[in-house]
């Protein structure tokens, strides 16, 4: 019995055992090979595409040109997974062939993000990170990276100083949190930090700037990475407070070697012009200020646009020169770029190296800015443990310029801007004994009143203003597996820099005539050397993953410069080659510094079952810079990956909902060295009645108790994805505060100092921040993908240690003196002066009571008449009983304390009195706009149909105003020889009473010509269409056919349209380098819209 059990057991074991082998024979025999490429965005093959059959471990990865082959059965499915693109399943069905199209992840949850000294995957951050990766960053082909980074993250603001070749940016990452130090992100290039505060590029007058990194092609740069909250900054400790923002370059690829070639040639033109009074209404405004009078010989303008007998000339009279300046000084600029890059490898070696070159013409005749760029990188697996690696990125560039954003504006010394606005556009009648003008060989003006404004062609033909820059990055590193999960890195950075400046200013006219010619010569140089010693260990543990990270780390740097003017170069043609010709040199300039930073930092990261992270890091500082040496700034970050808790794990609506919060300690080191020391400087004094002795004297005083900025940052914020993340959301809450605000207090004059700096007083920054990326459609042909993203900022000074408030001066003219104020209570850039309240108009004075304005017009002519003057000096008559005036103002009215109540006259400009007292003066000067923007953002959208692309990049700012510097000389109606600004054609007269644009002679007879007005205010918002880029990918049998990698053509239109009701050159600016003045135009360089058209080809 048991023998016959055993038999029929064995007897089905043998049955199953047949059935399996004959059923794993059939589907061996359905198995067949399937074959495909897989690419992304512009048809770009995809190396290390993981290909998989769904449920089985069979698998494989495409290689270098995104060819892949693999065994399945038909009834298979096929999954392509790709870190930074969206998962696909394709069922095999009867297919042999299957190529693939990935679509980026606009939530890349398993993307490496770099973050302060390492990096983890965007899932664990639990702090504020915004990543901006080369594809982005590559539409828009700024000459710096600034430029691309406009409007691609949230809480990040990035206003253009003005428009030159090569010009400067200002950032601001959640505000602006110092007032005496900087503002500025820490910008860290491959692991290298440096200031991102602007460098000054003028030479002898002017204040342009340009990127610390001018020297650094945006091309090369793989991503950069914004560390915005205290949890992400305050690893760099005594450098966060203002932001950090890493840049890392493009490195090598495993595989075979890939040469690609860029160019592109770019036509710029003037985005828009000012308007300014054309050549018939400046001739009508000089005939208006000076009426006609056969009797008048000392008046030189009475006849300069008017015959013999009187009659006016026309702007079409052939004895009337016109000019447009605005067209003659600008072009059509000419930009050619080419770039040649490899990269490659094996499987122990990854090497990329690239050399571009830039030649970018600027709008403004004679001005350019030329770079050449080499960059090299090689990574090597020494052993399965060692790994090495060096990078160096050289940078040169050229640059040739103008004056712009000039300090006075005036005097001669206008930058070419002032000049051009400025300017008379028509020419007529010269009285050369009393108009102080100089003219040319051909009769041609020079300049005007004195030299104050040249001619600006002129100006740009005969001036010199040039430099050049050379700056390098080294990086080498060491690293060594020591462990499982426990590595040591050992790295040496290096920086070097030199430039020199030269400038000229001609003996022929100008101000440089006034001094014989004048050469200026500056020069500096420095670096820096880094030394970091890195051990992080990361390792999971089933549930726990830890990832701890300690640093050493000592930075050193120098700087030094010298500076020379000479003047007087009597032999023509011989000045910047050769200064010793000069007559007159003026004592040389000299300076050095030198800097350390010594730091020993940790993070130490831990997360429990993909569900609660924790983080926290701190920082331990100790600087040169100040008398109380060290510092310590911690942080924590915590979150919760609510969508990997049960409840959620299998949500079809929300595919990825993260809860995060930080609160740290950051500081502002940003102060140039040993301010807080005592320093001497060389000064002289008689002794003995008359003996002149030099030496050294006491600089300022020390305060033993100084130290950096110390900001405290919370923060709050949610990670939303929907619909398998094709709608991805990041919103943020933070509370910034800065205390220990380094301020100058003034010390009483018996001390014999003037001030002396300590830590007091705080500001706040509290805002929000959202961003939203979306796959709107995708389907095999076409796809749309959008980036929205907001940032609201509120920016309040809430102590200034005892005081309530302090003036600040901006640069741009020589009369006005404080017109920016920081006060307890407002933000950080308020426009300080007069309200202006409309004009003084026949309402206002008893003798027109009751008349209708025709009535009043007559009246006033007639008054005119019987007194013998023109109706704008009725003012000025003199009534024989010591009273000067020929009308009353009504009670009630106020008026200024500058000028008698008797000599006001309809047409002059009337102020609001803000303190009630009747009596318009200085102490009636309030705030009249406010620079920082009630919200700013950016919207982007991708397009791609088979193997077209088109992206189309919004910028926009709201509820900005700017200090529109330009209307305070272009509204100077008293002044004849100068041109105006359009609005001034809009002035007052008898017969055109409303209107709030005073008559020719009204504000300087108003007599406060030394405050800023609120008419120079104007509403900065603007709505600017960026970019739009639309590009062809040759098909992949015709790339094969010519055996190439990809070959892709397209053309782009930069600065599109601006929508504003801004008067000026662009919304977008902000020139000078003070903080404390944002938002302020003043003979800034005009920015232009700039066509391309480029090909990118891969070998």
């Amino acid at each position: 019995m048991k023998k016959k059990y055993r038999l029929k057991n064995h007897f089905k074991t043998k049955l199953i055992a047949l059935i399996l082998l004959f059923g794993s024979g059939f589907a061996y025999a359905q198995t067949k090979t399937i074959s495909g490429i897989v690419t992304g965005e512009d048809n770009t093959p995809l190396l290390g595409v993981n290909v998989q059959v769904k449920g089985k471990s069979v698998g494989t990865v495409t290689d270098f040109d995104g060819n892949y082959e693999i065994k399945a059965s038909s009834n298979d499915v096929l999954v392509f997974t790709y870190i930074g693109f969206i998962k696909k399943e394709v069922a095999i069905k009867d297919k042999t062939k299957l190529d693939i199209f990935l679509s980026p992840d606009v939530a890349s949850l398993d993307e490496v993000v770099v973050i302060g000294y390492g990096s983890v995957r965007r899932k664990d951050l639990t702090g504020s990170v915004v990543s901006v990766k080369a594809e982005e960053l590559d539409r828009v082909k700024a000459v710096t990276f600034e430029g691309s980074l406009a409007a691609k993250a949230s809480g990040v603001q990035v206003t253009q100083s003005e428009g030159g070749p090569g010009a400067g940016f200002k950032i601001r990452i959640r505000g602006g949190t110092s007032i005496t130090a900087s503002s500025e992100p820490l910008y860290v290039i491959d692991g290298f930090p440096i200031s991102g505060e602007g460098v000054g590029s003028s030479v002898g007058l002017g204040n342009s700037t340009t990127s610390p990194l001018n020297t650094l092609d945006p091309s090369i740069i793989e991503s950069i990475e914004v560390l915005k909250d205290a949890s992400a900054t305050a690893i760099y400790g005594s450098r966060g407070a203002n932001g950090v923002i890493l840049i890392t370059t493009k490195k090598g690829k495993k595989g075979r070697a890939n040469m690609n070639y860029e160019t592109y040639t770019s036509f710029g033109v003037l985005a828009r012009r000012v308007d300014v009074l054309s050549p018939q209404e400046f001739i009508d405004y000089r005939n208006e200020f000076a009426p006609w009078d056969p009797d008048d010989d000392t008046n030189p303008f009475i006849r300069s646009f008017r015959d013999q007998f009187g009659n006016d000339l026309g702007a079409n009279d052939p004895n009337v020169i016109i000019t447009d300046w605005q067209d003659e000084i600008t072009r059509l600029a000419i930009t050619e770029s080419h770039k040649l890059s490899m990269n490659g490898g094996s499987d122990k070696t990854a090497y990329s190296g690239s050399f571009s070159y830039l030649n970018q013409e600027g709008i403004i005749r004679n001005t350019k800015f030329e770079r050449y760029t080499g960059n090299l990188r090689l990574d090597q697996d020494v052993t399965d443990r060692i790994k090495t690696g060096i990078s160096v990125n050289v940078g040169y560039n050229i640059r040739d310029g103008v004056v712009s954003a000039a300090n006075e504006n005036a005097n001669g010394r206008a930058g070419i801007i002032t000049n051009t606005l400025l300017y008379g556009p028509a020419q007529g009648n010269i009285d050369l004994e009393r108009e102080e003008v100089e003219i040319d060989e051909n009769g041609l003006l020079l300049s005007v009143r004195g030299s104050d404004i040249v001619n600006p062609l002129r100006n740009l033909q005969e001036n010199v203003n040039r430099g050049n820059n050379f700056q390098t990055f080294g990086n080498v590193y060491l690293q060594y597996r020591v462990a499982d999960g426990l590595t040591f890195k050992s790295s040496l950075r290096i920086n070097a820099f030199a430039n020199k400046g030269q400038a000229y200013f001609t003996e022929k006219f100008g101000w440089g005539r006034t001094q014989g010619g004048i050469a200026f010569v500056n020069t500096a140089q420095g670096g820096g050397i880094t030394t970091e010693q890195n051990l992080n260990y990361n390792k999971a543990f089933g549930k726990h993953r830890v990832n701890v990270t300690a640093v050493y780390e000592q930075q050193q740097g120098t700087f030094e410069s010298t500076g020379q003017d000479s003047r007087g170069f009597e032999i023509p043609g011989v000045n910047l080659d050769n200064l010793g010709t000069a007559l007159v040199t003026n004592p040389n300039r000299s300076s050095f510094s030198k800097t350390t930073l010594q730091s020993w930092l940790t993070r130490a990261q831990y997360d429990y079952s993909d569900r609660y992270v924790i983080n926290f890091s701190a920082r331990y500082d100790g600087s040169s810079k100040f008398a109380e040496k060290w510092g310590f700034f911690p942080s924590v970050g915590i979150a919760w990956k609510v969508s990997n808790e049960a409840f959620l794990k299998d949500s079809n609506l929300i595919s990825n909902l993260k809860l995060r919060g930080s609160f740290g300690e950051t500081g502002n080191n940003g102060i140039p060295p040993f301010t807080s020391l005592s320093g001497t400087v060389l000064a002289s004094t008689i002794f003995g009645g008359n003996i002149l002795t030099t030496g050294a004297a006491i600089r300022n005083l020390q305060n033993p108790d100084f130290t950096w900025e110390t900001t405290t940052q919370l923060d709050g914020g949610l990670s939303l994805g929907l619909f398998n993340n094709r709608i991805s959301i990041e919103a943020d809450y933070y509370n910034k505060e800065t205390t220990d605000l380094i301020l100058r207090r003034p010390l009483p004059a018996t001390s014999g100092f003037t001030d002396v700096l300590e830590n007091v007083g705080s500001l706040v920054n509290k805002g929000f921040e959202f961003s939203i990326n979306t796959v709107n459609i995708q389907t095999k042909n076409f796809s749309w993908t959008s980036n929205f993203n907001i940032s609201f900022n509120k920016n309040e000074v809430t102590d200034l240690g005892g005081a309530d408030e302090f003036f600040v001066r901006a640069l741009g003219d020589n009369q006005i003196t404080d017109d920016y104020v920081v006060r307890v209570g407002e933000s950080l850039g308020s426009i300080y002066g007069l309200e202006s309240d409309g004009l003084y108009n026949y309402s206002d004075f008893v003798e027109f009571d009751g008349l209708t304005d025709a009535e009043a017009a007559e009246r006033l002519f007639q008054d005119s008449a019987d007194k013998g003057v023109y109706y704008d000096l009725l003012d000025t008559v003199d009534n024989g009983d010591g009273t000067f005036g020929t009308y009353t103002l009504k009670e009630g009215v106020t008026a200024g304390n500058q000028v008698d109540r008797g000599q006001y006259r309809p047409g002059m400009p009337k102020f609001v009195d803000q303190n009630g007292d009747g009596v318009i003066n200085s102490d009636d000067r309030t705030i009249i706009g406010r620079t920082v923007p009630k919200h700013f953002g950016g919207f982007t959208n991708n397009f791609s149909y088979k193997n077209f692309d088109l992206s189309i990049l919004t910028q926009w700012s709201y509820g900005n105003d700017i200090y529109n510097k330009n209307r305070v000389r272009g509204g100077e109606t008293v002044i004849p020889q100068f041109n105006k600004l359009g609005y001034v054609r809009d002035r007052w007269t008898p017969t055109n009473p409303n209107t709030d644009i005073p008559d020719v002679r009204g504000y300087i007879d108003a007599g406060l010509g030394s405050n800023a007005f609120s008419s120079f205010v104007e509403d900065g918002s603007y709505l600017r269409i960026n970019n739009i880029t639309m590009g062809y990918s040759l098909p992949k049998d015709v790339i094969k056919t010519f055996r190439l990698k990809n070959f892709r053509i397209y053309g782009s239109v930069d600065n599109v349209y601006v929508f504003t009701k801004y008067s000026g050159f662009d919304p977008d600016v902000s020139v000078g380098n003070n903080q404390l003045t944002p938002g302020l135009d003043s003979d800034a360089y005009p920015r232009s819209r700039i066509f391309r058209i480029g090909v990118n080809v891969g070998f």
